[in-house]
């Protein structure tokens, strides 16, 4: 299940990609995910996290893109969590995003 990580008080911070945070999301099974605007390196990216495993970071050009996404990513991750995981669905997503 996704809730808001740290009970929505990073919204407006800077976040890992010296953006602000619009979106931080954190899954009870072990996965956050961030969205942050007007980064370093691009307009829009996603932080993804699955504790443990992987962390990969996407860069997008569109608000409207990023937050497609970003909902994306979400199903995709719950599903990973509640299945048994692999390596092969890592590098999967990671070619994907």
């Amino acid at each position: 299940m996704w809730n808001a990580y740290k009970s929505g008080k990073t919204i407006g911070d800077f976040g890992s990609e010296q953006g602000i945070i619009i979106q931080d999301e954190e899954h009870s099974e072990g996965a956050r995910l961030t969205l942050e605007s007007d980064g370093a390196t691009a307009p829009f990216s996603i932080t993804t996290g699955v504790y443990g495993e992987f962390f990969h970071t996407t860069f997008l050009s569109s608000k409207k893109e990023a937050e497609s996404i970003f909902k994306m990513m979400k199903v995709e991750i719950d599903r990973y969590l509640m299945s048994e995981r692999d390596s092969e669905w890592v590098e999967k997503f990671v070619e994907r995003y």
